[in-house]
């Protein structure tokens, strides 16, 4: 892929070596993540790498701009690690380490996940003629505040004219996505890889009671929960809502709400004036947060759109009952009946209504909790993930 001559763009360094693999022994492979959150792209990040270490043909690293969860998580898989902290240095700054951290690497793609870091992976590539591009794309755009909205919109068009331009391939984690994002890039460089789980690591020892009991709720109230971040596309002013609504129908219930985000403050003054704030439990952000998930009766998804959220597929992995809104890339996992209730309407009675109805159907709550594990083996594993994407970077080296 011709990218032009770099020097007209920036100073060409060609001490990176981006020999086909042919010529060496690996096929080298940089991520470019931001790590600032422990959410569902971070997840899906940590999981993908953690497959991808095991193919001998690939030699990885990884570039962060913030410590944490992320870091700490791709330092345990002996992946080699540059952190730049990008609240104390600005774009050139993180683009001086960056490079300094590449020169030297037989780099053949580098693979970025968000907006700044797609700008940071397009430099480095004409800097060092890396021959490939590879972006994520995790979710579609959300709405910001005015002021972050502002500051953003630079960025923004920047990262737009980078992704249409770029990238060799942009994944897309659902084929709702890809089709969403047809106008972004030609037809033939979006790629649809649907996000994965490790089965390993998504489990609990607990009972339901015991989860219960360990977060103080008594075993025979019925828990419903959210979890993810607490910003307004998740739409958790529904969720409080539909909650006040069941507790006004079933008093024995709790209602939780997992993570943090700009609406915490918010969501607590929702809850109090819908009179239901000592039900409600706000548990910030949890490390154990398969443990917390088996204390659920039924997970609830009030988002106005999603990816393929990670939480989702964990969710149905521990067998648990989802009610969702049948947005973004959910119905490609849910079937509404099958392994899940799907609400078309953002209409909190709706969505009350679909918890309560499954609550007091149990033979129905059975057949869901029994098929969530089979559907999400089927079709959303990690190993299947990292073998496409793994195939994906060494289809970009054959030769045209």
């Amino acid at each position: 892929m011709s990218r032009g001559n770099p020097q007209s763009v920036v100073e060409r360094d060609d001490s990176v070596s981006a020999e086909t693999p042919a010529a060496a022994d690996c096929l080298g492979v940089c991520h470019i993540a931001s790590g600032d959150l422990w959410a569902g792209a971070e997840v899906q990040i940590a999981t993908l790498l953690k497959y991808l270490v095991r193919d001998g043909g690939l030699e990885l690293s990884a570039i962060l701009l913030n410590d944490g969860r992320l870091a700490e998580e791709i330092r345990h898989l002996g992946v080699e690690l540059l952190v730049i902290p990008e609240s104390r240095i600005g774009f050139l700054g993180i683009l001086r380490r960056a490079a300094k951290f590449l020169r030297g690497k037989k780099i053949h793609v580098l693979h970025s996940h968000r907006c700044k870091e797609n700008l940071l992976a397009a430099m480095l590539a004409l800097r060092f003629q890396i021959p490939h591009i590879v972006q994520t794309l995790h979710g579609m755009p959300e709405p910001q505040r005015r002021l972050k909205r502002l500051r953003l919109s630079l960025l923004s068009t920047l990262n737009r004219f980078v992704s249409r331009t770029a990238p060799d391939r942009l994944i897309c984690v659902s084929p709702e996505m890809t089709r969403r994002l047809r106008g972004l890039a030609a037809p033939h460089k979006l790629v649809t890889i649907a996000n994965g789980i490790d089965f390993a690591s998504v489990r609990s020892c607990l009972s339901a009671a015991e989860a219960k009991m360990r977060l103080g709720i008594p075993s025979d109230h019925q828990v419903f929960g959210v979890a993810g971040r607490l910003e307004p596309i998740k739409r958790l002013d529904i969720f409080l809502r539909a909650a006040a609504k069941i507790h006004a129908i079933r008093a024995n219930t709790k209602f939780l709400i997992v993570g943090e985000g700009r609406e915490a403050n918010n969501l607590k003054l929702l809850a109090e004036s819908l009179g239901i704030g000592e039900h409600v439990l706000f548990l910030g952000h949890r490390d154990d947060i398969y443990d917390v998930l088996r204390a659920f009766d039924i997970l609830v998804m009030c988002s106005d759109h999603e990816g393929l959220p990670m939480v989702l597929l964990e969710a149905l992995a521990l067998g648990l009952v989802v009610v969702a809104r049948e947005v973004g890339g959910i119905p490609e996992v849910i079937q509404d009946g099958e392994n899940g209730i799907l609400v078309k309407s953002a209409d909190p009675s709706a969505l009350a209504a679909a918890c309560l109805e499954v609550l007091a159907d149990a033979e129905r709550r059975r057949r869901l909790v029994d098929s969530g594990p089979q559907s999400v083996a089927k079709g959303f594993s990690a190993e299947r993930m990292a073998a496409q994407v793994a195939q994906l970077y060494r289809s970009l080296m054959e030769p045209r």
